[in-house]
This record gives structure tokens, sequence and C-alpha cells, in this order.
């Protein structure tokens, strides 16, 4: 009887425990699914000037709130940057930059990342002082810079130094090369690729009698389909999303307007104009861009569910998706 007892009892507990063991698998698969999920992302950085101090905020699209990520009372930043993916993030400092002698400057110039997962800024490197800096993503894993430097001992030469790192802030390419910028015109931007024209599904195209119009190509059914006149303005960049084509059009004044394109209502859904809109950057369900120049200068974020302004970001000093302090 005893025996029959303790052999029951060794049973339950064997069902016991594996009842217990059988609670474990569930908590970890909501977490996984819980991580699957996060396809709106939550917050986006920005540089924003507070007292003298050009440094890297963050945004909390749930909270409507931003707070100061990053600054260093002997840098100011110049320059923010996301690869098109939005999964990177570079930004340039320097400590001094203004003009001397009608002859621009920029001294003590450094690259840093912001590790996106834990928001951790990290020193990538240290580049040489110039005249002008130039830098942008040209792909999902590849930042390039380009810094021009006068020649000391001829003039009319300049010296353009190209500098390419991963999105893990490894240098991949160092390279100069000596231009004479009054013969050959002064060196160009890095370019970057935000006018793709045309994705899996779709692609972009001017009329062909009507250049100056612009239609949307349905690559599965072969339809064409009227999106905007352009009224001699030109695609300066495109984002396409899977409900609606945004992009923005731009005058030779450097006048921006933002163009919202509806993939289901096959019609433009609203257009954004605005003379000092500078850039925008789309976070799920947010396009975000900013606007004005230094201490004018401010963040709309728009809701794409609701078409409509949701809430702006403004401090003292200005904003800027990019910068907003350099001209």
């Amino acid at each position: 009887m005893n025996l029959k007892l303790l052999k029951i009892f060794i049973v339950m507990i064997f069902i016991l425990n594996g009842c217990g063991k059988g609670k474990k698998p569930d908590s970890s698969i909501d977490k996984i699914l819980y991580n699957v999920n996060k396809e709106q992302v939550k917050e986006f950085y920005f540089v924003g000037k507070e007292k003298e101090k050009i440094g890297i905020y963050k945004y909390n699209f749930e909270e409507k709130k931003f707070v100061k990520l990053w600054s260093d009372k002997k840098e100011k930043v110049i320059l923010l940057s996301y690869s098109p993916n939005l999964k990177h993030v570079y930004f340039l400092t320097a400590k001094y930059y203004g003009i001397r002698s009608t002859l621009p400057y920029i001294k003590r110039v450094k690259l840093y990342s912001i590790n996106l997962t834990n928001e951790d800024v990290a020193f990538v490197d240290t580049l040489m002082n110039g005249t002008q800096i130039n830098a942008d993503w040209i792909s999902d894993n590849s930042f390039k810079m380009i810094v021009n430097s006068r020649d000391l001992k001829v003039s009319e030469y300049m010296n353009v130094h190209t500098f390419i790192y991963n999105s893990k802030g490894k240098k991949l390419l160092s390279e100069i090369k000596i231009v004479n910028f009054i013969k050959d015109g002064y060196p160009l931007p890095v370019a970057s690729n935000e006018q793709v024209t045309e994705n899996e599904n779709y692609k972009l195209k001017n009329g062909i009698i009507d250049r100056d119009s612009l239609y949307l190509f349905d690559k599965k059914t072969n339809e064409t389909d009227f999106i905007v006149l352009l009224n001699k303005k030109k695609l300066n960049k495109i984002n396409w999303g899977n409900h609606y084509l945004i992009f923005t059009i731009k005058e030779k004044n450097k006048h921006k307007d933002i163009i919202i394109y509806s993939f289901k209502d096959k019609t433009v859904v609203k257009k954004i104009e605005n003379k000092n809109i500078k850039s925008f950057l789309v976070f799920g369900n947010f396009l975000v861009y900013d606007y004005g120049l230094s201490f004018s200068s401010s963040i709309s974020i728009f809701n794409l569910r609701k078409l409509e302004i949701t809430n702006s970001i403004k401090i003292n000093g200005g904003c800027g998706l990019r910068n907003s302090f350099l001209k």
C-alpha cells in the first residue's frame, strides 16, 4: 500500500513539474510576438539648439515629448543623418566654424554614431580641418564624407578628402585628390540616393506629350494614373511606403512642396506647401518634416492615418532633422 502511494506521489510530482515547464514557452512566445510587432518606430532623433549648445534630442511618438540625448559644451552638432532604412544614425560635430576673410572654415571635426537599441553615443573618428564638409548615406551600410580644404601651396587648388564608413564605424575608404576649383568648379556635395523613381510594384514617369505631368505606372495591372502637375518643379526626395507615395518637388529658389499620394485612392490626399521646408523622414505612421532657419526652425509631426499634423517640436534656439544652423 505504501509502495502504491509512493508511486502516485512520484507521478503527481512529474505531472506538476511538466505543467510548470509548459507555462514558460507561452511567456517566451508572448515576448517574441511583442518584439515582432514593433513596426512603428517609437522615437526619432533630431538636432536642437539651446543656449548656444547644439546637441542631439530624442522625440517619443507615444508620449509626444522630447528630451536631450547628447551635448558637449566644446562641440556643436553640424549634421545628423539617418541611413535609408532608418537603422543607423551618424552625426558630426565641430568645435569651430564660421567665415574668416570671406573664406569658410570648420575645425576639430568628429564623427559619432548612435546605437538605436540602447541609445549609446559612440565616438567613431576625428577628421582634419577644412573649408567645407559634406556627408550623407549612399546606401544602408555606407556613409560617405567629403572634406574640402584649400591647398597651402597653390591658391586655386582644393584638396578633396573622401572617406567612407560602414554602419559599424569601420573606415572602408580614405583617399585624396586635388582639383582646380577656378577651372573645374567647386567640388559637388555628396549625393544621396533619394530619387528612387520605382519599386517592385510601381514606377514614376512623366507624360509622353506633357513632360510637366507626373504619372504612376502600376507594373501589375499596366495602368497609368495621373499624380500631379509639376509646374516646372523637379522631384527632390521620394519615399515608397505600403500605403502612400511621399515625395517633395522643388523649385530653383529652394521652395519645396511635400506631396502625399494614396495608392488605394489613386489620388493626392495631401499637399504640404511651405517655402522653408528642408527635409522629411517617414517613421511608420508618421511623416516628420522640418522647416525654417536658425532659431525659427521647427519640426512638424504629421499623422498619416489622420492625415493631419498632430504635434510640433519647437526649441528656443531652433531644431531640425539634419541641422538648421549651418548654411
